[in-house]
Parts: C-alpha cells; structure tokens; sequence
C-alpha cells in the first residue's frame, strides 16, 4: 500500500534526499507535504518532490497539522530530531529518522522512551552500512566459507579541504562520519561492541589548512578486534563517503572492500584463486532506499528493519562511548555506558 510521508529538511542533505532518494522509493511512499525552517531550501521540495509551493511550509507542525500522512522523515541537523519526533509522535504519525538519532547520549535515550511510549515505529538511516559492497563483505564473513572472523579494520580518508568536519571539534567527527563505519562494523561481526577506545585530534599544516583524524579501537563482545582509522586532514583522498575500506581477516581468506569492489585473497589458493575479485551480492535496492522499504514492510506487519529505534540505541551508545574515550583518553565498556541511560 501506497505510503504518505512529510519530509521535515530539505536543504543540506535533506534536498539529497529530495534529489537522490525519492526516485528510488516513489513507486511505494509519496510526499504529501515539506517543511524547514529556511523557506529556500523549499524550492528542493519544489522541483525534485514535485510539491507545489502551497504545501511547502517554515513549520513541521503546521505541516503534520494540515497533512494527514503516516510517517515523517527528519533530515534536520541532530540537535534537532528530538523537537520534531515529539512533533511526529503528538501527530500519531511513524518515523524515519537520519542519523545520528540524536546529538548526545542522554538526547537519544529521552527519544526512545517517548517513542516506545507512544508506540510508534521509529528507523534510523544507517545507509553506509547497507551499500552493496559492505553487504557483501558481511554475507561472505557470515557465511562461514572463509573460517572465524580474527579482526577487522576500516578506513574513511579525505583531503584537506574536501569535507565540512575539517574544521569542526575532532570528536565531532565520530557522530558526523565514523558512526557509519562503527554500525557497519557491527553487522560484520554479527554482535555489539564491549569496549571501545578513540584517539581524536586536530591537525594543522604549515599553510594554514587542516583537518580532523582519528584512530578508534573496538573489542566486539565476540571477541573479534576492529581498528578504525578516519582522517579529514590528509594529501590525499583514499576512501571517501560510501566508498569507505573494509578488511575482514579471517582464517582462511582476507576479504576487502575498497572504493566499492570486493577482493579476497587466500594463502591456500581455495576456494578461490590467490586472489580473485568476488562479485556483489545482487539486489534491486541499497542503502536509503532499501532501509525506507523495510520501514514501509514493518508498518505493515513485517518484520522490524535492521536499525529500528531499539537495535540503533547500540549503534548510539558505541558512538557515545567512543566520544567519551575521544575526551578522557581512557577505553570506554560500551555495555556499562549504555546501562547508565537506560
């Protein structure tokens, strides 16, 4: 059934989603009205949702107000997706919700409880972690083919000057790029973290120009190591957005992911040759758009997506957690973070 929704952000990355993501989920969900606070960033409403300018307003609650819908997407900038779930939740109405859930700790664990309250279905867009190449590294490591997963590392690099982080405060930078990699980083070991310890800093060139790096370690309650490296402050571009490196070591077979193709590579030449390029998992839809179906299953009775509100609050407290490690230079028990919100 033909879902509605109202898009709350459509400037920055909300007019992404207006341009990129909408055409990929209009045979299932159509907007019915926009909102944000900046009455030109309503024009990305105008030309790729194709709302008329009537329907496009600078209040979300006078859009929920004047438009019956069944869910709402929140693309505003994190410290503002608590004001508009409690919109959403006093309008009855479910939530797609971009990450992160919310801009602390203490922010997220407030919008679970109001929402599992109010009984409403909530997803997070963990859309990273759904591109095909990582799907393909976790279904390879899953399947066993390849003997135990022994550790794993990531990369997320840019140039100076490339990114908008640049020149924000280092730990900003776990929240805004590396979430992406620490929730994919969970699907490929199949369990969450048990601790986590981030090393963040900001560096300075002699020109003048700069940027933000970081080296996070995370111990998986499975046992299974995960080393991050991201950097927003170097010569050169490695890995960018969704382009992001995954190696998964395991003991018969290193699988990579690099810049969106996958390799495995075996010391026993089998199952596959020395090195072999290994093909995608095929599927008719990705990241965004394969998220917001299974939201649109779950509220028709399927089963709940992947990062639905109760599995993210892992993904949040993994982020936290490794914010906190970023400030005192100490590891950080994700579990016992978590239990102190809870």
């Amino acid at each position: 059934m033909m879902k509605r929704y109202i898009q709350v952000g459509t400037g920055g990355f909300g007019r992404y989603w207006c341009r990129g993501i909408y055409p990929k989920i209009a045979q299932v969900a159509v907007p019915v009205a926009a909102a944000d606070c900046n009455a030109q960033a309503l024009e990305n409403a105008v030309e790729y949702l194709g709302l008329s300018p009537q329907v496009c307003y600078t209040s979300a609650v006078e859009a929920m107000e004047r438009h019956p819908a069944d869910f709402v997407v929140v693309v505003v900038p994190p410290q503002f997706h608590e004001e508009i779930i409690d919109a959403a939740i006093a309008h009855g109405l479910d939530i797609v919700c971009e990450k992160p859930l919310a801009d602390t700790m203490e922010g997220c664990m407030r919008i679970y409880h109001k929402v599992k309250a109010a009984g409403r279905k909530l997803v997070v867009t963990m859309s990273h972690r759904f591109e095909v190449e990582k799907q393909t590294v976790e279904a390879m490591v899953k399947g066993g083919r390849y003997g135990k997963l022994n550790y794993l590392v990531s990369r997320l690099t840019m140039k100076r000057g490339d990114q908008q982080l640049g020149d924000r405060d280092s730990t900003q930078m776990i929240s805004g790029g590396l979430i992406h990699n620490l929730d994919t980083a969970r699907g490929i070991c199949g369990c969450n973290a048990a601790t986590v310890y981030a090393d963040c800093w900001n560096f300075v060139d002699d020109d003048g120009t700069g940027g933000v790096g970081g080296m996070v370690q995370m111990v998986m309650e499975n046992g299974v190591r995960c080393s991050f490296e991201e950097s927003f402050g170097n010569a050169t571009t490695l890995n960018k957005w969704s382009d992001e490196y995954f190696r998964a070591e395991c003991a018969d077979g290193t699988i990579v992911a690099d810049n969106r193709k996958v390799t495995v590579e075996n010391h026993r030449g089998y199952p596959f040759p020395v090195k072999a390029e290994v093909p995608l998992c095929a599927a008719p839809y990705w990241d965004h758009s394969r998220i917001v179906r299974e939201f649109l299953s779950w509220l028709d009775g399927g089963n709940p997506p992947a990062t639905q509100l109760e599995d993210n609050l892992q993904c949040c407290a993994m982020v936290f957690a490794a914010i906190e490690s970023a400030k005192t230079g100490k590891a950080v028990d994700v579990q016992a973070f978590l239990r102190r919100y809870l």
